[in-house]
């Protein structure tokens, strides 16, 4: 039997006509998916794995919430609105800094799913001690503060 030897020819040609054939059908997808994420705010290859959409959607929203917030929760500002030791802007700068912690922990959560889904799937990465907390976490201040995440 003779075996067939590649040669630089070969691999121009089977390259180039793969690459153009991958080109077109990749940019057709990236295509249909825009218009899907425009018209639902989804696309359907967003939903092969949602939750992982799901938290890259949230820890970026989250970050530019923070870079670009107006103010913060009632309930944190109210905290320090009755200390009579701090002026005005000392208690606004306290308050502001108590809800980038918030937004902090809330982005760094879910920073930490895809960590989380490896370990999971691939069972042989081992989780670092805190990360479920951390997650858990972030859970909890998006479900207690989930109406408050506008601008």
């Amino acid at each position: 039997m003779k075996k067939f030897k590649r040669t630089l020819l070969d691999e121009i040609k089977y390259y180039g006509v793969h690459f153009w054939r991958n080109l077109f059908v990749d940019t057709r997808l990236y295509i249909v998916s825009f218009f899907q994420r425009g018209f639902r705010g989804y696309a359907d290859s967003d939903t092969w794995d949602f939750d992982l959409y799901l938290a890259k959607v949230i820890s970026q929203g989250v970050k530019h919430l923070k870079k670009f917030e107006q103010g913060c929760p009632n309930d944190i500002y109210n905290k320090y609105k009755d200390r009579t030791d701090l002026t005005q802007k000392e208690k606004d700068k306290l308050s502001v800094k108590e809800w980038h912690t918030i937004l902090d922990i809330i982005v760094r959560g879910f920073e930490l799913v895809p960590e989380l889904f490896e370990a999971k799937v691939l069972k042989n990465k081992k989780l670092k001690d805190g990360h479920m907390y951390e997650l858990e976490r972030a859970f909890y201040f998006l479900k207690k503060y989930y109406f408050n995440l506008w601008d």
